[in-house]
């Protein structure tokens, strides 16, 4: 067996030109030694190419082997069935699917949560015939204007992979190919134009994004041919192999974590003919009109590769250990590409001496700071390229396996400069109201209450009602104290919420009282709405059930939900909150308020909020960046400062 390897690796120098001759014959070796019982079949597809005389083809294979050693798909009774579950619901066809039902749904029937997967190497399990099948049909669309102008090595990246990540291996080039290359015409001589031109037809897909799956799986590109619902990088999948199959040279890149937000973002980026790439949204944006919107949420963009990059991290470190996400070679720093970014070069002086070769720069998430970016240490200075601005960043180094951060954090703004939060001896008092910036999903909303009232009646139908109160400025996202001022003495058995005639519902609590009550006014929930399409479960309960998160939706204006009392009262208090984030001061709740000191979070105390959209804090050092910790429920939770007594979040 090894003499027929270093046959194979003598062939692979023969059609690698020499720049690369070394990283090819370390990366066939290395996936040949990997494949075990199953390097017959790689075997086998070598032979193949060499009994055929097709010396590109041959490269292309070498390419697809020298480049398969890490990767995998795994497999397992709750993958099978999760697949199938989730097949069984892309199956159904209606107009609007309640994720957070299905997903419980999954969960309460599952049989196999907490059964272990299996990894699957690719060198091991893929089969001569499938390889060869890839191939074939990568070369049959290397033919079109939209392609003309890669080169064999960017074919390779660009067109001829078999898989995205680590998605089940399918033969899904000639399915995707058939379906998709009936809305390409002969006028088309673009990679940007065919791109646009499918992406239309995926826009037709139900585009509903989900925060996170049950099981963090790719699936499959069979499944998502039919997909209802699903993540960003699902999204991002589909137009992949909806763009490679014809031949379109795409791509998926990502942000790694958000600057100014939690969690990180996939999408899709296309090579033009003129070498100019296109970010886009699969399923949702055509080009340049996705990630732009961004801009100022942008720490780094990376390029997920078939290929290990030289340029990567992973490459360049030797036996320094790194953080997980930089292990992967397959990744390439596009972030320069986006000049809407305005990315600086920075230099962070390290507050320690190390013998490290790199450093590092982290965002906030509440699970801790997350690597985002490296840097080259010299003479203990940190050179960092293309950094995102107007985000906070903390620097760090790699040690025993573990991030330790280093000094203090520091804002970049656009100009380059940094601008470090350094706690001083000056305190102050200060009244914190949340602890998330407003959710901008959601701002559209207090506009649309206007003309939205609250009445009482002696009757079912609200014949002739009593209007206690008519929302006439824009509510904020705060709890409201209503007093009644007109017929203050008049008794109601009906009370109820009406929406204006620009909103439907979008209310989370109501809540009357009686005279000398401070206990809200409970009874039989009543309205007249039609059931939301969006948000099927969110009926009249929902405005009485104590959960600001929880709301009141429909599918009309006009809408109305209420109760019917035991017996007729008085009103004489009413409070309100309208559909929100949640992410105020919350009565009850337990908090801890901390701010960054030298690397570590310093507490500043744990309470409970005696009330709404309110909790005092005494004796905070000033200058410094804080985060405030909501231990009862929920963790969108994001870092602060205090600056000429506003709260500015970052």
């Amino acid at each position: 067996m090894y003499r027929i390897l270093l046959y194979i690796i003598s062939v692979t120098a023969l059609f690698l030109c020499s720049c690369k001759m070394q990283t090819a014959e370390t990366g066939v070796e290395e996936a040949l030694s990997k494949a075990g019982g199953n390097r017959k079949e790689l075997f086998q597809v070598i032979r193949h190419y060499q009994d055929s005389g097709d010396s590109l083809k041959l490269k292309a294979a070498l390419f697809l082997i020298e480049n398969m050693a890490d990767k995998y798909y795994l497999t397992g009774n709750l993958i099978d069935e999760y697949y199938t579950f989730i097949d069984s619901v892309y199956q159904i066809k209606q107009l609007r699917y309640d994720i957070p039902a299905i997903y419980d749904a999954f969960r309460s029937k599952t049989k196999y949560m907490e059964d272990k997967t299996q990894v699957n190497w690719d060198v091991q399990t893929l089969s001569a015939d499938y390889l060869i099948e890839n191939i074939e049909e990568a070369f049959s669309v290397w033919k079109y204007p939209w392609n003309e102008h890669l080169s064999f090595d960017e074919f390779c990246e660009w067109i001829l992979p078999y898989r995205v990540s680590t998605e089940m291996p399918e033969s899904w080039r000639n399915r995707y190919r058939e379906y998709f290359r009936l809305f390409l015409e002969d006028s088309v001589h673009t990679a940007k134009q065919a791109c646009d031109i499918i992406n239309c037809e995926l826009m037709k897909y139900p585009v509903r994004i989900s925060m996170q799956s049950i099981y963090p799986v790719r699936l499959p590109s069979s499944l998502l041919m039919n997909i209802k619902f699903g993540l960003c990088n699902d999204y991002a999948s589909l137009a992949l192999f909806a763009m490679r199959s014809l031949g379109i040279p795409v791509a998926i890149e990502i942000v790694p974590h958000w600057g100014r937000g939690n969690m990180g973002h996939s999408f899709n980026v296309v090579y033009d003919n003129d070498s100019i790439f296109h970010d886009f949204s699969g399923a949702e944006d055509k080009s340049d009109k996705h990630l732009v919107r961004f801009r100022n949420e942008i720490p780094k963009v990376y390029r997920m590769t078939f290929s290990k990059q030289e340029s990567s991290l992973a490459m360049q470190c030797g036996h320094e250990v790194i953080p997980d996400f930089f292990r992967n070679a397959c990744c390439e720093d596009v972030t320069a590409n986006y000049s809407f970014i305005n990315a600086k070069d920075i230099i962070v002086n390290l507050s320690r001496k190390t013998d490290k070769k790199f450093a590092y720069l982290c965002v906030f998430d509440p699970t801790g700071w997350i690597p985002v970016a490296w840097g080259n240490i010299q003479e203990n200075k940190a050179k960092f390229r293309d950094i995102g601005p107007n985000i906070v960043y903390h620097p760090a180094l790699f040690i025993n396996d573990r991030l330790q951060l280093l000094g203090n954090p520091f804002l970049l703004d656009t100009l380059g400069q940094m601008t470090y939060f350094t706690p001083q001896t000056t305190m102050i008092d200060y009244v914190l109201e949340r602890k998330n910036p407003q959710a901008n999903n959601l701002r559209f909303i207090p506009s649309t209450m206007l003309g939205c009232k609250f009445q009482g009646a002696d009757n079912l139908d609200f014949h002739n009602p009593l209007t206690y109160y008519t929302i006439s400025e824009e509510p904020d996202f705060k709890y409201t104290t209503i007093y009644p001022l007109s017929n203050a003495n008049a008794q109601v058995k009906y009370v109820r919420y009406l929406s204006s005639d620009k909103t439907w519902g979008n209310m989370a609590e109501v809540e009357f009282y009686s005279a000398n009550s401070d206990i809200p006014l409970k009874g039989k929930t009543i309205g007249n709405y039609t059931v939301s399409e969006f948000y099927p479960r969110n009926g009249v309960d929902k405005l009485f059930d104590g959960d600001p998160l929880s709301f009141f939706h429909t599918n009309d204006t006009l809408s109305w939900g209420g109760l019917e009392l035991e017996y007729p009262v008085t009103i004489s208090k009413i409070r309100y909150l309208i559909r929100n984030d949640d992410n105020g001061i919350r009565r009850g709740h337990e908090y801890e308020l901390f701010y960054m000191n030298e690397g570590n979070w310093q507490s500043l105390g744990k309470q409970i909020a005696m009330e709404d959209d309110r909790l005092l804090y005494k004796n905070i050092p000033i200058g410094a960046l804080y985060w405030l910790r909501d231990y009862t429920r929920g963790r969108e939770e994001r870092i602060f400062e205090i600056k000429n007594d506003t709260v500015i979040w970052h």
